[in-house]
């Protein structure tokens, strides 16, 4: 089972923000497959899952 998909050289149309610790995603991210979440590098990937999820709820709320 995949679970996650390394990007090289692109950036997301949508939400270029890394879920962990919500910097700009430049030329590269890691896409989690399993929730579709999006992170900087290796070390915002290995957070937690709830932390992931709260941090990716408080960038909503930030947005809204």
């Amino acid at each position: 089972m995949i679970k996650f998909v390394l990007v090289n050289n692109r950036v997301p149309a949508r939400d270029p923000i890394c879920a962990c610790c919500g910097k700009r995603l430049e030329s590269g991210y890691i896409r989690a497959t399993h929730a579709n979440l999006k992170y900087c590098n290796l070390v915002c990937y290995g957070y937690t899952p709830e932390l992931a999820a709260t941090a990716a709820a408080e960038q909503t709320r930030r947005v809204s």
